[in-house]
């Protein structure tokens, strides 16, 4: 997990700014502006490591701007705006209009404003999106309290399923979850009614167990992970391979989330004393998953 090696990095560098929550503490950072808050994220996704294979130009802007409403969505806030930088081989008029439609149909989904960014060169496609949002309450990964159960706002496992059946050589259409993989949708209204009573939040791009262990490790607390649902991947892999998909799989973008109680989403978990993520059987949950390096 070298990504995070550089992201400690940053932390070094970047986490006393004096902000309410700075670079590197949660999915986005949040800045006190009047009487609300305004949230900024950065994503970036290439064809090298983020765009499977069969995927369309209105997919890959699709993506771009997921990601970054994922991280929103996590803190509870309302999407405003967003920018990006496109890099491509060549400049093919067809393929980035394509692009441009797949972040415009989105955006209008959400009520987001697509106010700009900028065009480059690169020997692969490249897609770097900035978005910026308002919430009226902070929540982040260091609040879980001993007690709190520990829920998902979805099915996880179902875009890594899709993934490793291509790499089987399965066609597109022969996918059981293709729009998981494809077009993942972020839970931005989920995010902001979770967020009302949420004590932690992140969303889940690199894996359940990496959000867990973030969480896990911010609030210091231990997790420990009950019964999962497996059922929706069972009828395609053994059970071992599903509790694998589950936990390690990335490109879910669901919301991981503690609280008291909760009538939004599936209940995974409990939060306990002392440290660490393990299963209810004792065995302990790896700091693994989906990583750029």
């Amino acid at each position: 997990m070298k990504e995070f090696d550089l992201i400690r990095v940053v932390a070094d560098l970047f986490a006393d700014e004096n902000v309410e929550v700075p670079a590197t503490l949660h999915d986005a950072s949040y800045v006190k502006f009047n009487d609300y808050y305004l949230v900024f994220t950065c994503d970036t996704v290439n064809e090298i490591s983020d765009f499977p294979k069969y995927m369309l130009p209105e997919e890959m802007g699709h993506m771009a701007l997921a990601v970054t409403l994922s991280d929103l969505a996590a803190c509870g806030a309302k999407p405003l705006y967003f920018l990006s930088s496109i890099s491509l081989k060549e400049a093919d008029l067809d393929f980035f209009r394509r692009i441009l439609i797949g972040i415009k149909k989105l955006a209008k989904k959400y009520g987001v404003r697509v106010i700009g960014g900028d065009i480059d060169f690169c020997e692969f496609v490249v897609i770097a999106g900035f978005a910026v949002g308002k919430s009226d309450r902070v929540v982040t990964r260091y609040d879980a309290r001993i007690g709190d159960r520990v829920y998902v706002t979805g099915l996880l496992g179902k875009a890594q399923l899709c993934l490793e059946m291509l790499n089987r050589g399965y066609k597109r259409d022969e996918l059981p979850y293709a729009e998981n993989l494809y077009t993942p949708e972020p839970k931005i209204e989920e995010g902001m009614r979770i967020a009302r009573f949420a004590s932690a939040m992140t969303d889940i791009s690199d894996s359940l167990a990496i959000s867990l262990h973030q969480i896990a490790e911010q609030s210091k607390v231990k997790i420990v992970v009950e019964d999962l649902p497996l059922d929706h991947l069972t009828e395609y892999v053994s059970v071992e391979e599903a509790l694998e998909m589950f936990l390690y799989g990335g490109g879910d973008f669901e919301l991981l989330f503690t609280a008291e109680n909760s009538d939004i989403g599936i209940e995974i978990g409990r939060v306990e004393r002392g440290r660490g993520v393990f299963l209810k059987n004792g065995k302990r949950v790896e700091f693994r998953g989906f990583s750029h390096f």
